[in-house]
């Protein structure tokens, strides 16, 4: 996207100094194995009545309770100086751009201009701001808030955690009104220490290349719906989850595709599913946990063969069967012990790359956004009308969101330029997306 112009740059402190007893903040071991990539996302808001002012003054408020937001990575410890250097604040105007047009794009290249410049796919040099924020004004008025922090720090979940305070607290500052506060918590590490898995994050590091690019396929309620009427719930289910469903189609459309590339032969085949474990654990972990709180849930390895007749009702079931076994997991984490835990969170997350890197498997990796509150963070001025993400690490990738009503799931998909023109002729993707 061209004709975005840079009004202004710089770090914004917390509002108090970080408390000694909080200057250094230990990653967790599943911080330490998270994709190199930001998490982040871009909230759009029409004919906003914002103040900038205010939200810098938010912002700085709010950068009290998420402290570590305002320190810098120290890559040889593994863990975050709590210094309160201060996180990047950019502000820009897009004066030839109207905000309507930016809502019904699907390619997620022709968004990064929304978004602060970060060493994306990249190690955090020691001077990175960790947390980078934009705010960008439009020529109709409306706004785009660009939010983005490294994955090894936040996972999604946590990112609505500080965008759910952040926009709480401006709303109170424009409104004059008590909003309730959200009190993020910062315990992850001690129920996971860390163990120094730094090998295993070089090996598991996703880079950015060329050939990449991430489109977007919106599945409207009705489209959701045909594709449910066509199956059967399993294992004694009243429903099959819809987001399951799309799940299916899109992982049976990329089965093909690699069998397309493989010259008519099927590889072996493995579905990741990334699963919060927050309310899933025995005891609960916070609401408001920050950090990585999530596990990964491969689906048992198709062969070859398998692969061939796989169709969208067996796949909804192999789905379904890593999901209820992860769920199962999650309950026994906090008494797992060190063995338990590797087994349940390193091993999983080891495994699956060491298939992807070696390419002895055709890998397909979701993560589910669509649960998070992110349309509703209202910072004085209404709702956002769009929330797009940031990045998708790699090739085979889908990140999942949900338009605001709520009715319709957004698929972004990373693929190879030229694989991503075969996906795009899929005759399921073509008849159920949009």
């Amino acid at each position: 996207m061209t004709n975005i112009k840079l009004v202004s740059k710089k770090l914004i402190k917390p509002c108090t100094p970080t408390p000694q007893n909080l200057k250094n903040y230990k990653l967790s071991f599943i911080d330490e194995v998270s994709p190199q990539m930001e998490v982040g996302v871009i909230l759009f808001y029409p004919l906003s009545n914002q103040k900038r002012s205010c939200l810098e003054e938010s912002f700085a408020k709010i950068l009290v309770q998420f402290y570590p937001l305002a320190g810098r990575y120290n890559s040889n410890d593994c863990c975050v100086d709590c210094s309160d250097q201060g996180a990047g604040f950019v502000i820009a105007e897009a004066l030839e751009i109207e905000l309507i047009d930016l809502i019904a794009e699907r390619n997620l290249e022709k968004l990064e201009a929304l978004s602060p410049p970060c060493n994306r796919f990249q190690e955090n040099e020691a001077t990175d701001p960790l947390l980078s924020i934009q705010i960008t004004k439009f020529k109709c008025g409306g706004l785009a808030i660009s939010i983005s922090v490294p994955h090894r720090i936040f996972d999604a979940s946590s990112l609505e955690t500080f965008i759910a305070a952040w926009s709480n607290a401006n709303k109170s500052e424009l409104e004059g009104k008590f909003m309730m506060t959200i009190s993020p918590n910062f315990d992850s590490p001690s129920f996971f220490p860390a163990k120094n898995q730094r090998k295993k994050v070089e090996e598991s590091k996703t880079t950015e290349t060329s050939k990449s690019v991430v489109r977007k396929f919106s599945f409207n309620k009705e489209s959701i719906t045909s594709l449910i009427s066509n199956l059967r719930p399993d294992h004694g289910k009243q429903r099959i989850p819809r987001l399951r469903v799309v799940t299916a189609l899109i992982a049976k459309a990329l089965i093909g595709l690699d069998e397309v590339k493989q010259g008519g032969e099927s590889r072996p085949c493995i579905v990741v599913q990334a699963v919060n474990i927050r309310g899933r654990t025995t005891p609960p972990l916070p609401k408001h946990s920050c950090g990585n709180l999530v596990i990964l849930s491969p689906s048992r390895c198709m062969d070859g063969i398998e692969t061939k007749d796989m169709g969208i009702q067996e796949l909804v079931r192999l789905l379904g069967d890593a999901i209820d076994k992860s769920v199962a997991d999650c309950g026994e984490i906090m008494s797992a012990g060190e063995e338990g835990l590797s087994n349940i969170i390193i091993k999983p997350v080891a495994d699956a790359y060491r298939r992807f890197v070696s390419e002895e498997a055709n890998v397909i990796w979701f993560s589910d956004w669509s649960k998070f509150g992110f349309y509703e963070a209202d910072f004085g001025w209404g709702k956002p009308v769009w929330a797009s993400i940031v990045e998708v690490p790699g090739n085979n990738f889908v990140v999942f969101m949900e338009k605001k009503e709520g009715t319709e799931i957004e698929a972004w998909v990373n693929l190879d330029k030229t694989d991503m023109l075969l996906f795009e002729q899929d005759e399921e993707i073509r008849f159920f997306t949009s």
